[in-house]
């Protein structure tokens, strides 16, 4: 099993925001916001260092918690500071944009990176379509003719036209062609059947995020049976999943932590939404949550880390032998991780990574 860190570049004072969507810009400060990418993009270095061995971008649009309303900006960056670490799109919304410039964007990341880009793409959050003004009836169609075109961009030889429902293009030419023929490894972020199964149908990886073992399982065993159908068997790396991580030395910090999120008093003067405290208390009753409710750019409040039911939380012992449950029950090959907890300073982010680095790192990659 590989490593991925999730490159969030949250801003640094993110723990003042208010429990809502979207961030008012009057949070901003120029000074805090340019030291905050700074030290995202060294947490990035870092964790490459460490041994990490993907490093993630998602898209997300007025928010300061996950500040990378352009993924590939931001993996461009990124990509010049590390230089061997997987870029993994995790990634664009792709009912907000157009497939072409996508496709375009793509290309010129797998070669700035010496053919280093993964892709992946996922419907997002209903709420985020009206950062662009796109129905969100739409979304799920735009996404898989999105998908088709892109594909087909990438691939293409020839100059080729384009009539679609919601896309019309008189010609696609896209330059420059990815490194990696005929393309970058490409994998759908979702949980719902059709988009499973699309996935499956056409050959792409699978990406789920933030639910319970049981939940994931129940996806993957979906997932499993119609690759077999479709005459393929997907590989370790093809099979991402991304979760919330609070890592410290023994199992007694990490739960003196999350309860400081949730009911004592925080370090850093974080309160908890009421829609998170019901996720908190489904994870730990065991009972299936929709993490989607209170994530980044959710109608609830763009609270990702304000607790949010940590998917890992505990000593290195603990987190590796829950990451293994996923492997042997998810087929899962890769561990996307957020690590940007709320409250956290870059100084103690950086520690995990370390502690990540030395102690979980080593165990996960025998599985």
């Amino acid at each position: 099993m590989k490593a991925s860190y999730l490159g969030a570049m949250g801003y640094s004072e993110r723990h003042l925001f208010p429990d809502s969507w979207p961030i008012p810009p009057a949070y901003h400060d120029p000074q805090l916001s340019v030291q905050s990418y700074q030290d995202g993009m060294a947490e990035c270095e870092f964790a490459e260092e460490m041994g990490f061995e993907w490093i993630s971008f998602s898209e997300h649009h007025y928010s300061g918690r996950i500040a990378t309303g352009n993924p590939a900006v931001m993996a461009a960056a990124v990509a010049e500071r590390c230089k061997k670490v997987k870029l993994a799109m995790l990634g664009p919304l792709l009912p907000l944009n157009n497939p072409v410039r996508i496709a375009e964007e793509m290309g010129m990341l797998d070669n700035i990176s010496e053919g280093r880009l993964i892709m992946g793409f996922l419907r997002g959050t209903p709420n985020e379509d009206q950062v662009y003004g796109v129905n969100p009836a739409e979304g799920r169609a735009r996404l898989f003719e999105g998908m088709d075109l892109i594909r087909k961009a990438l691939t293409e030889p020839q100059p080729f036209s384009w009539e679609g429902r919601y896309y019309q293009f008189r010609t696609v030419s896209v330059w420059p062609r990815p490194v990696q023929q005929p393309m970058p490894p490409t994998i759908m972020a979702t949980r719902s059947d059709d988009t499973v199964k699309y996935a499956a149908d056409n050959g792409l990886g699978l990406g789920v995020s933030f639910v319970p073992v049981e939940q994931m399982e129940r996806i993957t065993d979906k997932y499993f049976t119609w690759c077999r159908e479709a005459g393929w068997e997907p590989q370790p790396d093809q099979v991402v999943y991304r979760g919330s991580i609070y890592l410290a030395e023994t199992d007694q910090e990490a739960k003196d932590w999350l309860n400081g999120l949730d009911g004592g008093e925080p370090r850093r003067a974080i309160a908890l939404d009421p829609n998170v405290a019901r996720v908190v208390q489904a994870a730990r009753a065991g009972e299936e949550f929709d993490l989607r409710r209170v994530l980044a750019g959710s109608p609830q409040g763009d609270v990702v880390g304000r607790s949010l039911g940590i998917n890992f939380l505990g000593s290195p012992d603990t987190i590796a032998r829950r990451m293994k449950a996923f492997h042997d029950r998810c087929g899962v090959g890769v561990m996307d991780l957020f690590f940007q907890q709320p409250g956290l300073t870059h100084a103690e982010v950086m520690g995990e990574i370390e502690l990540f680095g030395k102690e979980v790192i080593p165990r996960i990659r025998e599985f």
